[in-house]
């Protein structure tokens, strides 16, 4: 079994003072110079963190294709994240930018929370662009995340220049039952894009990635499967761990990711 390194990247403010925040890092061995996939938790931006059983499943599944992870904390509801200036300034025409677009997502999906987590991960990303070569990476990035953790890698793909906050160069981005509700920060960003959800999805509903499918200017691949189940990385039930992290890797290293070959399971269009 990997064992992680814990880091501590950054500690930002909230009501109840500073936090700090740390990342597990599973690394591959030494001299390897593997990519880094970088996973933002689950949890409504209430719940979760870093420490999840299916992290070292994840992980394991990911070296096994040559890929270095990340299992990062950020800030949650409860203490309420205290956000830069910049961020907090910004707040208003994010949410006038959803309303416009008839965003569907819950307003706690759309507000300060999923802000704060933008800035985290940013940190982060700059943290460990820094010391790529000291834990043996090869400086790409892999954004990955499911639920609010799949909101949270699109908005840090798309609003850290309007927010002020520069991060390195993003590669791929794996987005699982997640969305992106603001349509007027769409950007180029050199990344692909691999999202997968649910059409009945009652909880991120699918109307804001089928959006940013239509919109984005990067090559993103958006399968549909009502066998999904909210937040995993499998298209049916007759997929398995192992095949869809295959599959992500495949995506991220594909000269043509659009061309990639998606498994005719039932439920999937």
């Amino acid at each position: 079994m990997i064992e992680p390194k814990v880091v501590h990247y950054a500690s930002h403010p909230t009501r109840a003072g500073m936090r700090d925040l740390s990342a597990d890092l599973y690394l591959l061995a030494p001299r390897r110079r593997a990519d880094l996939v970088v996973w933002l938790h689950a949890g409504g931006f209430r719940t979760g963190g870093r420490a999840h059983g299916n992290h070292t499943r994840l992980a394991a599944t990911f070296a096994r294709n040559g890929v270095a992870s990340a299992f990062i904390d950020y800030r949650l509801a409860r203490p309420a994240a205290v956000l830069r200036p910049e961020t907090k300034a910004l707040l208003p025409a994010l949410t006038a930018d959803a309303k416009a677009a008839g965003e569907e997502m819950s307003p706690t999906f759309v507000g300060p929370r999923a802000l704060a987590v933008v800035e985290d991960c940013v940190a982060f990303l700059n943290f460990i662009h820094e010391r790529h070569q000291e834990f043996g990476l090869g400086g790409r990035f892999i954004l990955a995340g499911s639920s609010a953790g799949a909101i949270s890698v699109l908005n840090t793909l798309y609003l850290p220049k309007a927010l002020g906050l520069t991060r390195p160069p993003v590669a791929t981005v794996l987005c699982f039952s997640g969305g992106f509700a603001y349509p007027s920060y769409v950007h180029e960003t050199g990344a692909r894009i691999l999202a997968l959800n649910a059409p009945g999805d009652e909880r991120v509903p699918i109307s804001s990635i089928r959006r940013l499918a239509r919109l984005a200017p990067d090559p993103i691949l958006l399968i549909e499967s009502d066998a999904q189940a909210h937040g995993t990385t499998r298209i049916s039930k007759a997929d398995t761990l192992s095949a869809s992290i295959e599959r992500c890797v495949a995506f991220h290293r594909a000269e043509d990711p659009l061309a990639l070959p998606i498994p005719d399971f039932e439920g999937t269009s």
